[in-house]
């Protein structure tokens, strides 16, 4: 086990402490270190783009939940409570912690390798009807595809731009020149799936066995890492009261 998969662990457990956090410390404590651990493990700076969905959506939560929680008033500002923003905050910080965890675990698991970890760590629930092994093939086929369509769906857009002839102006030509590029992904994502299901059909592709987890497979140091990582989250879970 190398020193980034070593840290994946901890990245899950601060994914589940971030998910969970009941407080505005224990937040925030998860995000430190999903950001910490996201570092070491060589995570890449988030492109702007997904900087800016995640912004939006604390933005959002801190908003709605200002004026829409009632408490004690805030200020001069109409409708907006301070216990509302303190919620608020806390679902930011939340979504924020989680962000950066799935974002580390990225790194630390390039690749079908995080279908493979999940699958392995959920084994045992094989033993009670869970579809453990369905769930890691299809979660394996999107993280092979996904990359695909993300690369398709910009040279439609190219295309459009070029057909189009200029730039959209206001909101009514950006969500038709949207749509014009949703729709064909959409049918190229459909035909892309029948051809795929199709060509496992005529290998007589079959699930394989999920390995479930050996005993000091990892090392000593595999298990330390992994009691810290459940360590973290039943931490955030405990302190919500």
């Amino acid at each position: 086990m190398t020193s980034r998969e070593r840290l994946a662990p901890l990245l899950l457990g601060a994914l589940a402490g971030s998910l969970v956090a009941g407080r505005l410390g224990s937040a925030a404590g998860c995000l430190l270190l999903a950001g910490t651990c996201a570092s070491l493990a060589g995570a890449r700076w988030p492109r702007a783009s997904a900087l800016r969905l995640v912004g939006i959506g604390m933005a959002v939560a801190v908003v709605l939940n200002t004026l829409l929680v009632s408490g004690r008033p805030l200020g001069a500002v109409p409708h907006a409570s301070v216990e509302g923003l303190r919620w608020g905050a806390l679902l930011a910080l939340r979504l924020a912690g989680a962000a950066v965890a799935v974002h580390g675990l990225a790194a630390a698991w390039p690749g079908e390798r995080a279908a493979d970890e999940l699958s392995r760590l959920l084994a045992p629930l094989e033993r009670v009807r869970v579809p453990v092994r369905e769930a890691r093939a299809v979660l394996g086929l999107a993280l092979r595809f996904v990359p695909l369509l993300a690369g398709e769906g910009a040279r439609i857009a190219r295309i459009q731009g070029l057909r189009a002839g200029r730039p959209p102006r206001g909101w009514r030509e950006r969500f038709t020149r949207r749509r014009a590029v949703v729709i064909p992904v959409m049918v190229n994502a459909l035909e892309r799936a029948e051809r795929v299901s199709l060509a496992l059909e005529a290998r007589h592709h079959r699930l394989r066995a999920v390995a479930l987890p050996v005993a000091g497979a990892g090392g000593a140091g595999g298990w330390v890492w992994g009691i810290a990582g459940l360590a973290v989250a039943v931490t955030s879970l405990v302190w919500r009261g």
